[in-house]
């Protein structure tokens, strides 16, 4: 008879898990990321800022330190740089999403103003239509259209608007003639004077304010 060779098992060994990867993939995932650090290094990003297209009125984002730019919406052109209108000025179509500063001294008639911020230290009689904060420190009569974001009418000014305002906040300090439609609020601050109907959610008037006209409550937008 002839004997069987005894066929033993060898036993299973499973390595125990580190948690760290394989040297193969190790090496492979650092290669990748020194690729990505080098082409950042390479081709920095560019820092964006978010603006408002004053065409399309949609929000974009451009090149933060650009001059100029297009909306990705639309694709209109737009300008990014400060503007002043001085006495004598000729340029009185202004498109910008900059600020545009009327200089003191300056009487201008028929300019038409789209711009991002606004200061009237002089009298520039036209249209207006301001992104963000539009603020009167001189005397003037406005007798185009006016929308703001944000209108600010100092102290001892007086602002007479033609066509009235349109408006998510007027302050007034000072002296306002016409009619005011507000999508938040207008508020009158201590001694300060309107003249004209409001339509507005809130109306807020401080000691010695006067309102000489009629306030529509209106629901806010």
């Amino acid at each position: 008879m002839i004997s069987m060779p005894e066929y033993r098992t060898e036993p299973l060994i499973v390595p125990v898990v580190s948690g760290l990867l394989p040297e193969g993939e190790r090496s492979r995932r650092a290669a990748l990321t020194s690729f990505a650090s080098r082409s950042e290094r390479e081709n920095p990003r560019v820092p964006q800022q978010e603006v408002v297209c004053y065409e399309c009125g949609r929000a974009c984002k451009v090149p933060a330190a650009a001059l100029s730019a297009n909306c990705s919406h639309c694709h209109a052109h737009l300008k990014m740089t400060d503007v002043e209108l001085r006495p004598g000025a000729q340029r009185l179509t202004v498109r910008t999403l900059g600020k545009v500063t009327v200089l003191p001294d300056a009487v201008l008639s028929q300019v038409s103003v789209v711009c991002g911020k606004c200061l009237l230290l002089g009298r520039a009689s036209g249209t207006y239509r301001c992104l963000g904060k539009m603020r009167v420190s001189c005397d003037n009569c406005l007798e185009g259209s006016v929308q703001a974001n944000y209108l600010e009418v100092e102290r001892s000014v007086s602002l007479t608007l033609k066509q009235g305002a349109t408006v998510d906040t007027l302050v007034i300090a000072g002296r306002v003639t016409g009619r005011i439609v507000a999508r938040r609020e207008v508020i009158l601050r201590r001694g300060a004077e309107l003249v004209g109907d409001c339509h507005a959610p809130v109306l807020k008037k401080e000691k010695g304010a006067v309102h000489r006209g009629i306030w529509y409550e209106v629901e806010p937008e």
